[in-house]
């Protein structure tokens, strides 16, 4: 009998956000705070956290609320889990972040997730790594599709008013965006109660 043992998931769903206030609010609040903070960004700029919901992320952070709970009941996780905080990202060309997870960052941070803004081509693909060093060995020659069982990573495009939801503790990271346009989007965390 063949059997899998453990698995993660990877939520991803197009929304239908105003993005235009959402971008225009997001400039702003880069412009009164410049110099934002360093975390896992190389380059471009990361806001403060946020806890507190605005009219510009309402109606995003509701939306999001409905799939948490639908994340909930398909992995059977029966506490409340609630916003702990999020952030706005701004990559420049030449921007990238480097690889990282979100547990121990935040008190019991249970999913995080990101949710584009604005994207174009080459921007930056939001990859996820697998800390499974045997998968490099087994796999490194080998001419097969990847699938679940022998990849390393899993890339994702971005794309505008798309987000996705994983657990907190997937390493994951963001190339270098190589458009000369800026890409901009919203991470977050979600926290048992």
């Amino acid at each position: 009998m063949f059997k899998n043992i453990f698995t993660n998931y990877l939520y991803s769903k197009k929304l239908d956000v105003d993005l235009t206030n959402l971008k225009k609010h997001i400039l702003e609040t880069k412009d009164d705070d410049e110099k934002g903070v360093h975390m896992t960004n190389n380059g471009g700029w990361q806001s403060k956290d946020f806890n507190k919901i605005n009219s510009f992320t309402e109606h995003l952070f509701k939306s999001l609320d409905l799939i948490i709970k639908e994340i909930k009941n398909k992995i059977e996780y029966n506490h409340n889990l609630e916003l702990n905080n999020y952030w706005y990202n701004i990559n420049s060309n030449g921007s990238y972040n480097v690889p990282h997870n979100h547990v121990g960052l935040y008190n019991d941070v249970i999913i995080s997730g990101v949710f584009y803004v604005q994207t174009f081509n080459n921007s930056g693909r939001l990859i996820f790594r697998r800390n499974e060093p045997l998968v490099n060995i087994m796999y490194r020659d080998n001419n097969s599709i990847f699938n679940e069982y022998n990849s390393s990573t899993w890339n994702v495009n971005p794309s505008d008013n798309y987000c996705l939801l994983f657990p907190a503790h997937l390493e994951h990271y963001v190339e270098p965006n190589f458009n000369s346009s800026n890409r901009m989007s919203i991470s977050f965390n979600y926290s048992k109660k």
